[in-house]
Parts: C-alpha cells; sequence; structure tokens
C-alpha cells in the first residue's frame, strides 16, 4: 500500500497522469465539436464563380415558399452529375418544404411516366422534375436543357460553355407556385428581326413564355402582357398601327427595339411618338474609350442611369454593350401624363453622324452628346379604369443577337429581362444567368517558391520540432 501511496505521489505519475487526461478530454472536446458540425452540414462554396451555390434572388423566392416542393433527380444513387448535385441539394437549405430525391428510372417506372407529356418522350439521365405536391402541378427539365455546350472552332472540340441548373430550377420553382402565366409576344409580319433562340431562353428562364403574332393578319391577343417590336424591313401599315395603338392604350406594355433606318417609317414613328419620342436618323459615335470598344466607336458601352431596370446591373459595374445604336429624341410637346426617363446615355464626348458618311471624324455639323440610347416610358390614361401604359425603346436592335449578348458578358439579356419585369411590375434581377463552368486550375509556383516551400516542409519545419522535443525532455529530466 505504502509503494502505491508513493507511487501515486510520484512526480512523474502525477505529469503523465495529467497529460493523458489531458489528451482524453481534448479528443473528446475534438469528437462532440466535430458531431455538432456535422449534424448542421454546414458548408461555404469557395469557387470564384460560386458554382456551387445559388443567388441571392433564389433565396429570396424559396423562403417565400409555402407549398410541398418535390425536386425528383431521375439517375442511379450515386450517379448524379456533380455540377448538378451540389446546387440542387442547395435549396433544401433555405426551406423545409423543399425536398431533393433521387430516384432510379429503372426502379420507379410508373413515377416517370407520370411527368412524360408524350408517351414516347425519353427521360434522360439526370433529368429533373420540379413538383408542387399540394396542386401536382409539375414541370421536367430534361439534363440537356442545364447546361450549354459549345463548340471551340479551334480545337474542334465540344466545351461546356455555361451551367443552367439554378436557372432551370428557381424558373420552375416560381412557375409550379405561381397562379399566373405571363405571354410575351413577338410582332411579325413585315420582316422584323427575329428574336434568337438565345433571348427567347432567357426570357422564359425568367418564368414567360412567348410567342410570335402577324399583325398583318392578327390582332393582339387579350392575353398579352407585352408586345416585342423590331426594326422591321419595310414600314407598318395603318391597319397595323392601329392594333397596336389600341393595346398600348389599354394598359399595354412593349418593348422597342429600333434602328435609325426606323426614322424612315412614318407609321410605325407615329407608335412610339404618341408616347413622347421619336428615333433618331444618325448613328452615334463614341470617341471616349470607357464607353466604346477598343477601335471601334460604333460599339458603345454606355451609361447606366440611376433607375428600377438598371440599378442591380450598376451595382455590379456590368456593362449594355449597343452596336450602331442612334439616339432617342423627347419630342417638344407630350402630353403631361408622360413620364420618359433615361436608362441608357452616351457620354459628353459623343457625336452623331449621318448613317451614310464615310468617316466617323467629328464633323462641325454634328449634333454633340450625350444622348439618350433607351428610355422607359409610363403614360396614365383616365377612363372608367385606371389605366397604365409601360414602355421601354431602345435605339437598336443588334443588342438582341447572341454575339452582342456574349461580348457584353449576358448582360445584354440581363438588361433586355429587367425591362420586361419593369413593365411587369415584377422585380428586376429575376432573370439569373448561366454559371461558367468552375474548371480547376493549375497552381503555378516560380522556382524560388518552390525552393523556399521544399526548405520550410522538409528542413524548417522538423528541427523546429526536434527543437522542441529536446526542451521538453531536458525539463523533464531536470524536474
Amino acid at each position: 500500500m505504502t509503494n502505491l501511496i508513493h507511487a501515486l505521489n510520484n512526480k512523474k505519475f502525477r505529469y503523465g497522469a495529467f497529460s493523458t487526461l489531458t489528451a482524453i478530454v481534448v479528443l473528446a472536446v475534438l469528437i462532440i465539436v466535430n458531431l455538432i458540425f456535422s449534424s448542421l452540414n454546414l458548408s461555404y462554396d469557395v469557387s470564384k464563380n460560386k458554382a456551387y451555390s445559388i443567388s441571392q434572388y433564389s433565396i429570396d423566392i424559396i423562403k417565400k415558399v409555402q407549398d410541398p416542393i418535390h425536386i425528383y433527380v431521375f439517375t442511379k444513387p450515386g450517379s448524379e452529375n456533380p455540377d448538378f448535385k451540389d446546387i440542387i441539394l442547395d435549396y433544401t437549405k433555405y426551406n423545409s418544404n423543399i425536398q431533393v430525391a433521387v430516384k432510379d428510372p429503372n426502379l420507379y417506372p410508373q413515377l416517370v411516366e407520370k411527368f412524360k407529356s408524350d408517351p414516347s418522350q425519353a427521360v434522360s439521365s439526370n433529368s429533373v422534375v420540379v413538383e408542387n405536391g399540394k396542386t401536382n402541378k409539375f414541370k421536367l427539365i430534361d439534363a440537356g436543357q442545364m447546361i450549354t455546350i459549345g463548340f471551340d472552332q479551334q480545337t474542334y472540340k465540344e466545351y461546356v460553355q455555361s451551367i443552367d441548373v439554378e436557372p432551370q430550377i428557381t424558373n420552375a420553382i416560381e412557375n409550379v407556385t405561381s397562379d399566373k402565366t405571363y405571354i410575351i409576344y413577338s410582332i411579325t409580319g413585315n420582316g422584323e428581326l427575329s428574336l434568337p433562340e438565345k433571348l427567347t431562353d432567357a426570357i422564359k428562364l425568367a418564368n414567360y413564355d412567348r410567342k410570335d403574332i402577324n399583325l398583318l393578319t392578327e390582332d393582339v391577343p387579350k392575353e398579352a402582357n407585352l408586345i416585342f417590336v423590331t426594326t422591321p424591313a419595310k414600314d407598318w401599315t395603318s391597319n397595323m398601327v392601329n392594333k397596336v395603338k389600341t393595346f398600348l392604350q389599354n394598359g399595354g406594355r412593349a418593348v422597342f427595339a429600333l434602328n435609325f433606318t426606323t426614322s424612315a417609317f412614318p407609321n410605325l414613328m407615329s407608335v412610339v411618338g404618341a408616347y413622347g419620342v421619336s428615333v433618331d436618323n444618325k448613328v452615334i459615335i463614341e470617341p471616349n474609350t470607357n464607353h466604346s470598344l477598343p477601335n471601334q466607336p460604333t460599339v458603345l458601352l454606355p451609361n447606366l442611369e440611376a433607375n428600377e431596370i438598371t440599378q442591380n446591373l450598376a451595382d455590379k459595374q456590368y456593362k449594355v454593350l449597343l452596336p450602331v445604336a442612334t439616339g432617342i429624341k423627347q419630342n417638344d410637346i407630350k402630353r403631361n401624363s408622360l413620364k420618359v426617363t433615361p436608362l441608357l446615355t452616351s457620354s459628353a464626348k459623343s457625336y452623331a453622324k449621318n448613317s451614310s458618311a464615310q468617316s466617323v471624324e467629328k464633323a462641325n455639323d454634328y449634333m454633340s452628346g450625350p444622348f439618350n440610347l433607351a428610355v422607359m416610358i409610363t403614360d396614365f390614361t383616365n377612363t372608367k379604369s385606371y389605366l397604365e401604359t409601360k414602355l421601354v425603346v431602345i435605339g437598336t436592335d443588334t443588342l438582341i443577337s447572341p454575339e452582342s449578348n456574349s461580348v457584353s458578358g449576358g448582360t445584354n439579356y440581363n438588361f433586355l429581362v429587367n425591362s420586361i419585369n419593369w413593365t411587369q411590375g415584377k422585380e428586376s434581377g429575376s432573370y439569373i444567368p448561366p454559371k461558367a463552368p468552375n474548371a480547376a486550375t493549375q497552381l503555378q509556383l516560380s522556382g524560388a517558391q518552390a525552393v523556399i516551400i521544399t526548405l520550410v516542409t522538409v528542413i524548417v519545419i522538423p528541427l523546429i520540432i526536434l527543437v522542441t522535443g529536446i526542451v521538453v525532455w531536458a525539463k523533464r529530466r531536470n524536474s
């Protein structure tokens, strides 16, 4: 017993016991902390473009959802597309009403058939269905719609241009939880510039349907929420003008994207003229290199004036690209009910030249800027019911081309969707641009950096550990 008591009172034993107890406590704390953080499912997206998380706009939409939303991913469990998986799971973090389930189509054939619009339709692997569990309204998103494939002209190989998961899923959630369908009609019949497929896709991702209408043979449907007008090959007929004027006078909404040639079309000009503006017949030259592409003074990067349409673009310092634009002039005489607000403007150094002029050099008779390149217009009509007409008029139609949108980094389509949203009283920013793939980049080190890292890891750190060990050993030996 005496030996046992003596052993327990020994400094080395007490020190060893304390060290062991400390190690056990630290280990227990680490295990508890790890369990707590694992249960919280905390993660942080450190990718440069936030490729694995959803935007604040999507989060705001999700938080408002009250109906149970089921997101089905049709693939064999464990075979989920890694570019899709994390983004889709991110939706469940912000609303417990949203649930994600991976379903093997071979094991759940009846579920797959339920969501087919056509019995012969094939549901590809990693396709997604978003279903409202309360109303049973659903939207099927094919896997091919959630990724955009580009073609490299130099290597002749396909590559992933963008990941479109978030805009597709958020649009589907809005679609299955909304009672209203918004329909945009593109005007055709006189050789108007057709809306590109990629712009149509962007419009649909903002939860709009898009259809064409030939004004030569049809009236503007009552269901139309907006008409989209581009430059025609020839002037409108008086019948077409009357149809559009009737639509607008009854609280209609419209976007006009018109180039300088429309100034020669008096019938079409009478429509926008009724709302206090006209399209100029000149081309704007921008010598200010901060507001045009290098060596291309007719390809403008205009100022974004502060308003509901441009604010979220200006906050991010985005630039709209306007090739071969003309000015939007305000009429000297207009109704008191009209309000015309600039959206895009050129710099004070800009000037307008005749479209036929061969040189872009400024002549003495050229009109100097700044010029309005796009405007937003509201008009109030006091009839039996209070009606509000909203228009956006843009001094070029080339901003709708996929090439212009690509050079602008997607800002052109963002601006157009914001314009449409404003006419409908919807929040600007509801267009969610696709994400560029988060390609891994190789770490590049200089020779000096490599030598330093080698010295630190191979010599310095082991030396510090050795010295520390010797000091601790010496102290214990002397105690």
